[in-house]
């Protein structure tokens, strides 16, 4: 009969098991390299390594957002060099065009390739990424934020708010831009205007006969000239300077109904100091006389519905044929060549924060790597074993191990007898 109890063995069957687990844990680490963190043990490498690998997911994801927005950037500097392309043309067209002697077929001609370029200026303003999302939609999400209306004029229906994307914890670049800022307000000498406005205004003045805003001087052999105003419909706003001598008149008046008697009205209420006089004949004709030398009429504008292509006529009064048109002057060649330059100057400047934002872009890539090379560092010393020490302990428990196992043998194989004897 054996000496021992239930608790006994159940003692040593713990204590074995432990040892059991700890060189299995010892043996674990020293094939992998790799430490075991407890809480019990380890809490504050635990603390440090769990802060680590969450600075290293963050870090990772400010690495992927740089990456996404070059290759965005990197599409939207491509669709503006595109743009600023387009634009050479237009202004090439723009001066080729501006000439008084070309024939209707040769009009036709300019206007076709120009309504060709603003139909590729749409295409472009409607370019998607790599990814779907659009150039120039804003935080919209619109598949097509620029569309063509009924009456020619292109509308914008994205957002006026550009996408930005996280690059650094403090550092967001753009995504994209908002189809306002760029197409729909270029600054001009006479405020914003869009750059689909400046190809139509070009399409317009190829349309009339006359591609000029200013007159010829209508007193040079009389000092008498007819003019004939535009239909005004129910209401229109005209607007136009008279060059009377050394003294200029501007006109600007709400016209109702075709009569023009408040236009009269007004240049005659500066008779005395220019000496000039009109009157309204009731067929939308002004009859200016004056003893001057000079009368040179420009600068007009016309805000009405009434009329698509409006000018003002000068007439012939030996057989009332028109002797020259006077164009709006947004359809003026220099008002248009003007605006195409401020709108080339304007998307070189938006092509500049493209660039910006790439450089932003591609320093927070590389600040992200370096950052995450120092993490890796950091969580590899915190995870790695000492082997040195693992082995140290690992023969340490063996030892303690086959100890146990031996005393536990002996004090098992005695019996009763043994010790009464």
């Amino acid at each position: 009969m054996t000496i021992g109890t239930t608790r006994f063995f159940g003692n040593n069957s713990e204590l074995f098991s432990k040892l059991n687990t700890e060189l299995q844990s010892l043996q674990t680490q020293a094939g992998t390299g790799k430490a075991e963190l407890k809480l019990d043990n380890n809490i504050s490498d635990i603390s440090k390594l769990s802060a680590a690998e969450e600075k290293k997911s963050e870090t990772n994801q400010l690495l992927s957002n740089s990456q996404r927005a070059q290759t965005d950037l990197e599409v939207m500097d491509v669709a503006f060099e595109r743009i600023q392309n387009l634009l050479v043309r237009l202004q090439e067209l723009a001066v080729e065009s501006a000439n008084d002697t070309l024939t209707p077929e040769e009009r036709k001609r300019f206007v076709g390739e120009a309504s060709m370029l603003k139909s590729e200026l749409v295409d472009v303003a409607n370019q998607k990424d790599n990814f779907g999302n659009s150039l120039f939609g804003g935080v919209s999400g619109v598949e097509r934020p620029f569309q063509n209306q009924a009456n020619g004029t292109v509308k914008y229906s994205g957002s006026s708010l550009a996408k930005e994307i996280q690059v650094t914890p403090g550092v967001a670049v753009r995504q994209n831009f908002s189809g306002l800022e760029v197409f729909q307000k270029i600054s001009g000498s006479d405020g914003d205007f869009s750059v689909f406005e400046v190809v139509d205004d070009l399409i317009e003045s190829l349309k009339i006969d006359l591609n000029s805003g200013k007159s010829s001087n209508l007193f040079t052999t009389s000092n008498s000239a007819t003019i004939k105003l535009p239909n005004t419909g129910p209401k229109a706003n005209m607007s136009f300077s008279i060059e009377a001598g050394e003294k200029t008149i501007n006109i600007n008046q709400d016209v109702f109904g075709n009569d023009f008697s408040a236009i009269a009205s007004s240049i005659n209420s500066q008779t005395a100091a220019t000496g000039l006089t009109a009157s309204f004949n009731g067929n939308n004709e002004l009859v200016l006389t004056g003893n001057i030398n000079e009368l040179i009429i420009s600068e007009f504008k016309y805000l009405g519905d009434a009329v698509v292509d409006p000018t003002i006529q000068v007439i012939d009064p030996s057989n009332g044929s028109t002797k020259e048109n006077i164009a709006e002057k947004d359809l003026q060649s220099e008002t248009i060549r003007s605006k195409i330059s401020d709108a080339f100057e304007h998307f070189a400047t938006k092509r500049a924060e493209v660039s910006a934002s790439a450089r932003r872009a591609q320093d927070a890539e590389v600040s992200a790597q370096d950052i995450l090379l120092v993490l890796e560092e950091d969580i590899s010393e915190i995870k790695d074993a000492d082997l040195a020490s693992i082995l140290t302990q690992l023969e340490f428990l063996m030892t303690q191990k086959d100890a146990a196992q031996a005393t536990f043998t002996r004090v098992t194989s005695k019996s009763l007898f043994d010790f009464i004897s």
